[in-house]
């Protein structure tokens, strides 16, 4: 347990790092700067908590859009802390007692040290310009939660935790080879969703960067202002992927970015926006993006298809490639709803994808994909089955020389 609660400790101030020697630089080079040192910690540490899934308060305006990237960044360090420590844990402990020193120390204390420090930095943000919910310090356990999940839950892992293998061991044999398949599966959408933004940065880049030339900002600040953009970049991702799904995605109330056309609207002087495109209809052919996600679920098909051996139980093998891009779709529709919300009042009030339809349709399209692959390996294996049991040399007839040879 303690040393569950220092590392869990450890892991809390390494994040809150990520967002306080960034708001020091910004303020060491801002000298017409009129606030203290302190004042830019407490804004770094309100930011944290925003990076943490938590909505903030900032002088009567609620912020409850979580910058993606900069909550990845948090989950990957906090997992590198839990990954040390139930590596040598389960070295001391040893393998017959990894499982009760885990579920009873490991996980708690891991937990536990996380809340204590982030219970120290909501103190930090008070009265400062801005401050997260009253739930915020318990909010704030997504982090070491996802952390120790991507440690822990690890079914065909001999390391992980026995209890661990018993949860998934009551279910579906396939359950093991399915949970990895779908988690790579929603990777690899967002990873699609990150490709799409990149491309379409590269290729405005110039509206871009003809926006941030309106910012007249030394250094330092553009500093600030472009790692600010990237920790919006994973929500950008999420965007994409929902243009790529068919719903679309909002940047202000009453605005709209689908494969039907683009409305963006005004919209805030933020350089990274200027990528949008720009408002007009587009012609029924761009509905063919669409297939992206389609073929995407086809993959998902042809692993779980690749990795399982089912032995002729048709059902299982549906409910396998079904339950794989089910996971995929819930994962990627859990991030995107952490990366949709507020930045403002009124128009900016609301701003990415409509979550629901968004579900609907990536749903609808992965698991479609997914079963249209495996419709189509039955079929092929089902004629081939049928090809082999019609060879012509199980055939009798008078021209059948091995019929002829038995009758004689």
């Amino acid at each position: 347990m303690p040393a569950a609660l220092r590392a869990g400790a450890l892991a809390a101030v390494g994040t809150w790092s990520v967002v306080v020697l960034p708001a020091l630089v910004g303020w060491l080079a801002a000298p017409e700067s009129t606030v203290g040192w302190f004042s830019a910690v407490s804004l770094a540490s309100a930011i944290w908590f925003l990076g943490h899934g938590q909505s903030v308060g900032a002088g009567g305006v609620a912020i409850s859009l979580t910058p993606l990237l900069l909550l990845g960044v948090f989950v990957y360090i906090t997992q590198r802390f839990a990954r040390r420590l139930a590596a040598t844990q389960r070295l001391r402990v040893g393998p017959g007692d990894w499982s009760r020193v885990a579920q009873w120390g490991v996980v708690p204390g891991f937990l536990v040290g996380y809340a204590l420090v982030s219970a120290l930095f909501a103190l930090f943000t008070l009265g400062g310009p801005a401050t997260p919910g009253v739930a915020a310090v318990l909010g704030s356990l997504l982090v070491p939660l996802a952390a120790l999940g991507f440690v822990l839950l690890r079914p065909d892992d001999e390391e992980a935790p026995a209890f661990v293998r018993t949860w998934f061991r009551r279910g579906p044999t396939w359950l093991p080879s399915v949970w990895r398949t779908g988690w790579r599966a929603a990777g690899l959408l967002l990873a699609v969703g990150l490709v799409v933004v990149a491309v379409q940065l590269v290729v405005s880049w110039s509206a871009v960067a003809d926006i941030q030339g309106q910012y007249g900002a030394n250094v330092g600040a553009l500093v600030v202002i472009t790692l600010a953009q990237l920790a919006l970049l994973g929500n950008a991702a999420t965007w994409a992927l929902s243009f790529l799904a068919g719903p679309g995605f909002q940047v202000a109330l009453g605005s709209t970015i689908a494969p039907a056309g683009a409305h963006p609207g005004l919209l805030p002087l933020v350089p990274a926006l200027g990528a949008l495109p720009q408002a007009a209809d587009y012609p029924g052919a761009v509905y063919a993006v669409l297939l992206v996600p389609v073929a995407l679920g086809a993959w998902v098909g042809r692993r779980v298809d690749a990795e399982l051996e089912f032995f002729g139980d048709l059902g299982a093998r549906v409910r396998a490639t079904a339950v794989a891009a089910v996971i995929a779709v819930a994962v990627v529709v859990a991030v995107t709803a952490l990366g949709t919300g507020a930045v403002g009042v009124d128009r900016l009030s609301a701003v990415g994808p409509h979550l629901w339809s968004f579900a609907a349709a990536l749903t609808a399209e992965v698991v479609g994909g997914a079963l249209l692959y495996l419709g189509a390996r039955v079929l092929l294996e089902h004629r081939g089955q049928s090809g082999s049991e019609q060879s012509p040399g199980s055939q009798e007839g008078p021209d059948n020389p091995t019929a002829t040879a038995d009758e004689d």
